[in-house]
């Protein structure tokens, strides 16, 4: 048949339109999930309703105010705070190193290699 139809359409003028249906999809359970969703929908309505129509209002109770409990000493010295054996220790000064000059730091860059996207050095 496909040698007689390319036959057909070298000699014929006008070419046959074969129309092709499209079909649409039909999902079987589409019904049932709109009702699902409907009835879902209607009993969240039904219930802001009947809160609405309510006639009971809830009642906030008022929060009384609690007192601070008594105890604030007053005005007290920093030194009072601290036992007569304890002496304040001053942590901003740990772990610092001081060189005298920049050869004592020695030279732990001098084999990095350089990662990146220029491999030359850039100046402004």
């Amino acid at each position: 048949m496909g040698f007689l139809n390319r036959l057909k359409k070298v000699f014929s003028s006008k070419p046959e339109e074969v129309e092709a249906e499209e079909v649409e999809f039909h999902d079987p359970h589409q019904e049932q999930l709109t009702e699902a969703f409907v009835q879902r929908q209607q009993s969240v309505i039904d219930d802001a309703m009947n809160e609405l129509e309510s006639n009971v209002q809830k009642v906030k109770q008022a929060l009384e105010p609690t007192a601070a409990p008594a105890y604030d000493a007053g005005e007290v010295e920093v030194m009072d705070l601290l036992s007569p054996d304890e002496q304040p220790e001053d942590h901003s000064i740990l772990n610092i190193v001081e060189y005298q000059s920049v050869e004592e730091m020695g030279d732990h860059l001098e084999s990095a290699a350089i990662v990146g996207d220029l491999p030359e050095e850039v100046e402004f």
